[in-house]
């Protein structure tokens, strides 16, 4: 039995990144939606300028009680409708719910706490709550070898969290602390926060997102044996093409300027990325 979906997918979604549920099994694909659905409705929860510190505290609660099966998420159709599907889909399949609450508990601590992290390891110790569980779903979900695939899944998972935040680092409706810069690479290049408030990145500013972008990279090269570990076909493709866009993105970041506007992929490097790996796969080069 499959959980009822709305197809919440269409708002919020990342181009460059999203989970491609057509890549794997039909019996797969709402579960795989609805997870991502609800991730995406708590991302944007904790990123509204339109909503109090109260109001995302309260929604956040709502969602960690729904997903857990302890209330239902009552403040919008959306929110109930993505609680329970994401709640029915882990019934279903007997994924934990371990997995999704720590993404929420974490995207609740970023609006409790307005501390941005300090060091590159307080950054990696936030994306391993707020983006490594993504990976561990998926893994557990498609019954993967979690001991071969977890620390490549966590670091492609962390990495991309990073670059998709840095992407929209002009935006100044967000929070400082969900920019995934720590304040320890500013203090050193005496950088403050008004200077991701400039027209564009220039100097010290350059040096400071160039710094993160080095760190992205390393990120990435321990993500790189993840594709040859999977067993999952749809897996096996999925994580490939968004290793081969996050490193054209990570590349785009040191040329272009994400001060002045947001940093993406062209649809025809997105292309690329998807038939490329695909071509690979199929002979038999994953």
């Amino acid at each position: 039995m499959q959980p009822h979906v709305v197809d919440l997918t269409r708002f919020g979604g990342d181009a460059d990144f999203s989970l491609m549920p057509s890549l794997f099994a039909a019996e797969l694909r709402d579960h795989i939606r609805a997870f991502t659905a609800l991730v995406r409705l708590a991302d944007r929860t904790a990123d509204s300028p339109w909503l109090t510190r109260e109001d995302k505290l309260s929604r956040l609660d709502a969602l960690i009680a729904a997903v857990n099966g302890r209330a239902a998420a009552t403040w919008s159709d959306e929110a109930f409708h993505a609680a329970e599907a994401l709640r029915r889909s882990l019934t279903v399949t007997g994924v934990s719910a371990r997995h999704i609450t720590r993404i929420l508990v974490a995207f609740r601590g970023d609006v409790a706490d307005t501390k941005p992290p300090r060091t590159w390891e307080d950054l990696l110790a936030y994306g391993r709550e707020a983006a490594a569980p993504l990976g561990h779903h998926m893994l557990e979900l498609l019954g993967e070898d979690r001991n071969a695939c977890q620390d490549a899944a966590d670091a492609l998972c962390i990495g991309l969290r990073i670059l998709k935040r840095l992407r929209d680092c002009r935006n100044v409706t967000w929070q400082f602390n969900r920019l995934c810069i720590p304040t320890q690479f500013m203090d050193d290049a005496l950088v403050s926060l008004q200077h991701l408030r400039a027209p564009s990145a220039k100097g010290q500013t350059r040096a400071v997102l160039d710094r993160v972008l080095d760190g992205v990279d390393r990120l990435l090269d321990e993500a790189e044996p993840l594709p040859h570990r999977v067993r999952t076909p749809g897996l096996k493709i999925h994580t490939a093409v968004v290793l081969c866009r996050g490193r054209k993105l990570a590349v785009r970041f040191r040329s272009e300027d994400p001060l002045q506007g947001r940093v993406t992929l062209t649809p025809g490097e997105r292309r690329k990325c998807r038939f490329g790996v695909i071509i690979r796969f199929m002979l038999g080069r994953l």
